[in-house]
């Protein structure tokens, strides 16, 4: 069940870079006239991130399944 609330989260995560992103995004562009290259920059810094967080994520989950799967066999 805990690792379904951690898929959930990860959606929450992306809509929240994805708008910070723009916004932060926004605000440098307007400043430093640079027609979209912070948007763009912070945006795909961002998603590999969040990429990397994910398969982090997804092997922490599947080590701690494979854990219980041993202890299961053991007893």
């Amino acid at each position: 069940m805990k690792s379904y609330i951690v898929f959930a989260s990860i959606g929450f995560e992306l809509v929240g870079l994805i708008v910070g992103c723009f916004y932060l995004g926004e605000f440098l562009d307007a400043k430093f006239h640079t027609k979209g290259l912070f948007f763009v920059g912070l945006s795909v810094t961002s998603l590999i991130g969040w990429l990397i967080r994910v398969m982090w994520l997804l092997k922490r989950i599947q080590e701690k399944e494979e854990l219980n799967e041993a202890k299961d066999k053991s007893k």
